[in-house]
Formats: structure tokens, sequence, C-alpha cells
């Protein structure tokens, strides 16, 4: 007698589980889609902000606003050198002067070419951010 109790309790058990797992599905279904429908309402506004920017009244509005993607769809070289400075930046910040050649080795490694990060080495030196040893071999955030 007691083998048929459980087995019904697992079975209520078993039961109450597919039914809560099917309640957590219908809140994921309604949450996604609202977020989707939120998303299609800001996707209209920003083609409507464009195109209003891009309308004949509003010629130099349009210029001014510059997409940071080249035609390839991705970042035009400035933004990405912006982009390096502000991880070097971050990175002195966090961890104080080091030598030239860590910071390199440290900023190269979430996939940075050893150009860029000079010069974005050189974008933060020429707006008076970091300071340099006379040999170059250490670099330090100005206080």
């Amino acid at each position: 007698m007691s083998e048929k109790k459980e087995t019904k309790t697992d079975a209520s058990a078993e039961n109450k589980l597919i039914h809560a797992g099917q309640e957590v599905g219908k809140v994921i279904a309604r949450s996604t889609f609202q977020a989707e429908q939120t998303g299609k309402k800001i996707k209209k506004k920003v083609e409507d902000t464009v195109s209003r920017l891009g309308s004949s009244k509003n010629k130099k509005a349009a210029k001014a606003v510059k997409s940071p993607f080249n035609d390839q769809g991705e970042f035009a070289l400035v933004d990405r050198m912006g982009f390096v400075a502000g991880q070097i930046f971050e990175h002195l910040s966090q961890n104080g002067e080091m030598a030239t050649e860590e910071l390199v080795k440290a900023i190269m490694a979430s996939k940075n070419s050893n150009p860029m990060v000079f010069c974005a080495i050189g974008w933060l030196a020429r707006e008076g951010k970091i300071n340099c040893s006379a040999d170059g071999a250490l670099i330090s955030l100005k206080p």
C-alpha cells in the first residue's frame, strides 16, 4: 500500500513540476514578445530620427551624424584607436605604472594589433593623460 502512495506522491510532484515548467514557459514567451515589441518601437524611432535628420531642411544636422562604422561594417580606425586607448587607460588605472612591453602584451591579449596599441599610447600622450619615462620603458597615468 505504501508503494502505491509513494508512486502517487511522485506522480503528483511530477505533474506539479510539469505544470510549473509550463507556466514559466508562458511567462518567458510573454516577456520575449514584449521585448521584441519594445525593440520594434525603438527601431522605428531611430529610423524616424535618421530620416528626419536626413531631410533636405536638416542637411547640416545630417552631416554631423556620422556612423562609427566603415563600409565593411567594422569600426572606423579612429574609433578603434579610441577604444584601445580606453583599454590602456583602464589597465593603467588598475595596475599603476608598468613597463611599456608588459602593457603592450596585456592590451594585445584582447586581440589588438601592435601598431594599434602604440597609436593609442600616442593618442593618450598627446592628450596629456599618461607619463612616459625618458627612454619610454615605463608608462603611468598622470596624477
